[in-house]
């Protein structure tokens, strides 16, 4: 998905927001991945996310949408 269509998917899914955010190492946590991969799916740009000041935060709905993209088999 590109830049802007992400950017415009996000803004159009109120509830994206509502479902409230984790920051990075929770995100880690929760996909099993480094936070060094976390950070390099947000510039690719497969991890959608908010920044506040210097602290970048991912909504829940991403890190579930993420996981389910990424079954395979299933």
């Amino acid at each position: 998905m590109a830049t802007s269509e992400l950017k415009d998917a996000i803004r159009a899914e109120s509830s994206l927001v509502g479902d409230g955010f984790v920051d990075v190492v929770k995100a880690g946590e929760f996909l099993g991945l480094s936070r060094a991969k976390i950070y390099q799916l947000m510039e690719t740009s497969e991890l959608a996310y908010a920044k506040f000041g210097k602290s970048r935060r991912i909504p829940r709905r991403v890190l579930v949408d993420y996981a389910n993209r990424s079954m395979v088999g299933a």
